[in-house]
């Protein structure tokens, strides 16, 4: 004897799921039937050709909402017979006529085996699976998403892929980039031809649901989107599409030649290739294209941030979520790549140093062989130990033609506000890394900050680092040193800076949980110590064969239920804790440059502020008194990590001796391309000096629009401003032979100029060319090119320093852009969660409408 079960009426048409909803529920109230509504519809249209378009056409928006699915009973033996559903919920013979010819009732709730879903290229067929705790869900992977990168095409950026004919299988993964498996076997695997994504969705029909792509991280060198660590069950039962995709690794994805053919950033552009198909075709697996989240751990954070910095993400993305790692992390990008691809060439036997003959030896050369050389040049232990890379993201050079993913340094755009104004997640776990590394502790001054080593500068700054960091278990403070080095000052800096250029919210977490499904154990097998480590956060996101055989506790359970949703609400709504429940039982609180509040995520949840205080306030120090935004990489022109600023001659004026302040002498002072400063002396007959200075913004578009703006701030006692100098002025050189002086003129010797002070026959100070003289004592009148000397202030705004005080400067390109308003959330920019794509969406028609249209239809006839 059949029984019967608690079953939902799955209509997969959105509008006609809201009719039957609202059907049911009047009729259990006992009121007039919609089905006779329904009924009077089908007859006032029966002679038309396709009486659904009609009927869609009037009723076409997704409502559903704001509506709860009522549950019928229904005989198991027959559900798929409308026919044999109870009485009460029974629909008229015109109504069920119209509903089986179009197919679009699953009556019973019962999901496809085989779930066929339709793309650009052509149909794939998936396959039902199951979560561990049993809800199920659809699953389509091996997706291409470009043409395979073989042959012509390795090294180059990804093109769209192509048709394919009949019905693609879609039931397993496609090969993962060629690479060493670092966390398993240690071994090569893969293949180049790995450019496939795999989708996860809790159905293909009814309301569109955000949608979550994952980027995996690996130190750009190894990886996949793998189920393997990668499941996407959890996440599923929250109701969202989810996402995971391969890119090209190592050389294969971050090959730069400096040339039209390979700029660089291959694998990044596979991930906006990514991108641009999933906002394509999401919509045909459930998801809203309009409401698209990334998010991405250690190098998929890197990744992250760059893909909100790059002009090809461009409304592909409304939200990001950043672990453990940002494009300011030094191995997150190379220093020289051309050297790096000339090394390469040479470990594989190739003598020439011509790009053209390395991209030729290198097309040719077996992957496999690739790969093996990569790992020679500098195994996974050499980059934890230097925090460089070889093969990793890089500032491209601008070819006509050519499509960039990112042309000038990542801490420029970052600075200047020039990225996604978008929603931000971004934490780290509270020791990272566990490795045994070098006791040097001078290795652990950034690079970038030009402290030259084992120089009395360098060695005080190493006596530092102990103090600080070395008060306890000297295992722990290494491995939180290290920590702090590879991942959390560059999330640090990170937050700052986006807090002076973005009125979005900015969520910044701490994971510290350790529980049962902690990856970073099992995974780096170095020590056994009780706080969160690298990966550990994904072991409470995604289902992982890592945690297989792991019995969750109750407390494991319930982190892995709070993180599912403080991601997946983020996700939904730009807020990761819209109200509070048993599971979220704090408010979440936004970052703001007055208050850097942070959630820590442990046994239970706490909003606390300035995490790691003590620590970053010593590096915030070190980078505001070393780091030179002008210093970082702006180009990819000659591959050198810095380039050099362009020289602009000097100007000068006459000397006059009349009562009237008169100018001494002009000296531009380059900040960037487009801005120019120019500090004036003035002495008066008295011998009175006082400094101007003068800011001229000059822009020019693509279009040929041409703007400048000035700006003038009067200083004076030039005396107080030595320290402007000190740290960009190279040799002292003076050569009396060249220098001519008069009562009532500035001479010029080989195209350079020669200024004096108010004494013309013994100068003081002599300024020529980028030299200034300050070997007999006197008085500073003139500096000549000198470079503006910033300092980052405690809330990592860039500050002009003038006369001992902190003073904002207007604002060049590669500056800080202070935000005007620091409100959290505008609830114009939030995307609701099960907002259709705005392309899907109609604009004539609203709810009210909706039901007033239903009431409309029951008129007798």
């Amino acid at each position: 004897m059949a029984g019967f079960s608690e079953e939902l009426f799955i209509v997969q048409r959105a509008a006609l799921r809201y009719l039957f909803a609202r059907e049911s529920r009047l009729l259990a109230l006992g009121k007039k039937p919609v089905n006779k509504k329904i009924a009077n519809f089908v007859r006032d249209h029966q002679n038309e050709e396709n009486i659904w378009a009609t009927f869609m056409d009037t009723l076409n928006e997704d409502l559903t909402r704001n509506i709860k699915v009522y549950s019928l009973k229904i005989d198991d033996s027959v559900c798929s017979d409308v026919r044999n559903t109870p009485r009460r919920c029974r629909i008229d013979s015109d109504t069920r006529n119209l509903l089986e010819k179009y197919k679009i009732v699953n009556c019973g709730g019962r999901m496809a085996d085989s779930p066929i879903a339709t793309v650009e290229q052509g149909q794939l067929q998936g396959k039902l699976v199951h979560s561990p705790t049993g809800k199920a869900f659809y699953s389509f992977q091996g997706i291409p998403y470009a043409k395979p990168p073989i042959g012509s095409l390795r090294f180059r950026a990804p093109q769209p892929p192509e048709p394919w004919e009949g019905l693609r299988d879609a039931t397993s993964e496609g090969n993962c980039s060629a690479q060493f498996d670092f966390f398993a076997s240690n071994q090569y695997e893969g293949d180049e031809n790995c450019l496939f994504l795999n989708v996860y969705t809790p159905n293909l029909d009814g309301e569109f649901l955000p949608v979550m792509v994952y980027i995996h991280g690996g130190g750009f060198r190894f990886g996949s989107g793998s189920s393997y660590f990668f499941g996407g069950d959890y996440l599923v039962e929250k109701d969202v599409v989810i996402v995971t995709i391969n890119y090209r690794c190592g050389a294969l994805g971050f090959l730069s030649l400096n040339t039209p053919e390979v700029p660089g950033n291959a694998g990044m552009k596979d991930m906006v290739q990514a991108l641009r198909w999933v906002k394509q075709n999401i919509k045909n697996f459930g998801g809203n294209s309009g409401n698209i989240t990334i998010f991405g751990e250690s190098a998929g954070g890197v990744a992250v941030s760059y893909l909100t910095a790059s002009p090809m993400s461009k409304n592909l993305i409304s939200k990001a979520i950043i672990q453990s790692g940002t494009g300011l992390n030094s191995w997150g990008f190379q220093h020289n790549p051309l050297e790096n691809a000339r090394v390469l060439a040479s470990e594989l036997g190739c003598e020439s140093t011509d790009v053209n003959d390395i991209l030729e030896y290198l097309s040719t050369t077996p992957v496999k062989d690739i790969v093996e050389a990569t790992e020679k040049m500098k195994p996974l232990e050499a980059f934890i130990e230097s925090a460089k890379s070889f093969f990793v993201p890089v500032v491209e050079k601008e070819f006509a033609g050519v499509e960039p993913f990112l042309t000038e340094a990542f801490v420029s755009v970052l600075t200047s506000g020039r990225v996604a104004d978008i929603p931000i997640m971004i934490g780290s776990n509270t020791l990272e890394f566990t490795f045994d590394t070098s006791e040097d502790l001078q290795k652990y001054i950034p690079q970038e900050l030009h402290i030259e080593r084992d120089s009395p500068e360098s060695l005080a700054i190493a006596d530092e680092i102990k103090k600080l960091y070395f008060k306890g278990d000297p295992t722990v403070d290494k491995y939180r040193l290290l920590s702090d080095f590879l991942i959390n000052i560059g999330v640090h800096r990170y937050v700052h800076y986006l807090l002076n250029v973005t009125n979005k919210p900015i969520y910044y977490y701490k994971f510290a949980y350790v529980g049962g499904l902690n990856l970073s154990k099992d995974i780096f097998k170095s020590v056994s110590l009780n706080y969160a480590g690298h990966l550990d956060e994904l072991g409470y996101l995604f289902k992982s064969e890592p945690t297989k055989d792991v019995e969750p506790s109750p407390q494991d359970i319930k982190t892995r239920e709070r993180m599912l949703r403080l991601w997946t609400n983020f996700a939904k709504t730009g807020n990761p804790t819209p109200d509070e429940n048993h599971y979220l039982t704090v408010t979440w609180l936004p970052a703001t440059k007055d208050k850097v509040n942070y959630l820590k995520i442990n046994n239970e949840l706490s909003l606390e502020t300035d995490p790691d205080k003590e620590q970053m306030e010593f590096w915030d120090n070190l980078y505001s008194k070393h780091f030179k935004i002008w210093d970082v990489q702006i180009t990819n022109e000659d591959a050198s990590p810095v380039s050099p600023l362009s020289p602009i001659s000097p100007k000068s004026e006459p000397i006059s001796l009349s009562s009237e302040p008169v100018i001494v002498a002009t000296s531009p002072v380059i900040v960037e391309e487009t801005i120019v400063t120019t500090v004036t002396t003035v002495v008066n007959e008295r011998g009175e000096e006082k400094t101007s200075t003068q800011v001229l913004v000059d822009v020019q578009d693509s279009t040929g629009q041409h703007y400048q703006e000035s700006f003038n701030d009067l200083k004076g006692n030039l005396e107080q401003n030595f320290d402007l100098v000190q740290d960009k002025l190279a040799q002292v050189q003076i050569n009396d032979n060249d220098v001519q002086v008069n009562d009532s003129s500035v001479q010029v010797q080989d195209n350079e100029t020669v200024y004096v002070v108010d004494n013309p026959v013994k100068p003081d100070v002599i300024i020529t060319g980028h030299t200034v003289i300050d070997d007999h004592p006197g008085k500073l009148v003139n500096i000549v090119k000198l470079q503006e000397k910033f300092s980052n202030n405690q809330n990592g705004g860039d500050e002009h320093k003038f006369n001992g005080n902190f003073e904002k400067k207007p604002r060049p390109s590669n500056e800080i852009k202070m935000a005007q308003n620091s409100s959290p959330v505008n609830p114009k920019d939030v995307i609701r969660a099960n907002d259709p794509p705005e392309d899907d969406l109609p604009k004539n028609i609203g709810v009210n409408k909706f039901v007033n249209f239903f009431e409309s239809l029951g008129g007798k006839k």
